[in-house]
């Protein structure tokens, strides 16, 4: 059986690691925002492409989705951790 303090630094670990990918899939959401709006420029008028641009959004939105996720799992751990220490 893991003791207390074990616990807590694996919780504590993956707390950081959560905020870690929260940063990442941030980034990388904010990155894919900017180039789908240069797509949907280039792309007007095409219906293939305009299909491309809502692929793109689904895709952002999935990404912010799982930012936020991770996010609220960083407020889970940091609960757990108060927990564990009382």
């Amino acid at each position: 059986m893991a003791s207390i303090q074990e616990l807590i630094g694996e919780v504590s670990s993956i707390k950081q690691m959560s905020e870690e990918l929260s940063t990442m899939v941030a980034a990388a959401n904010q990155g894919l925002a900017d180039q789908g709006m240069v797509i949907a420029n280039l792309v007007r008028g095409s219906q293939t492409g305009q299909e491309a641009v809502m692929a793109l959004a689904d895709a952002n939105r999935a990404l912010a989705d799982a930012a936020a996720s991770m996010r609220a799992l960083g407020r889970i751990c940091d609960s757990c951790i108060q927990n564990l220490a009382k």
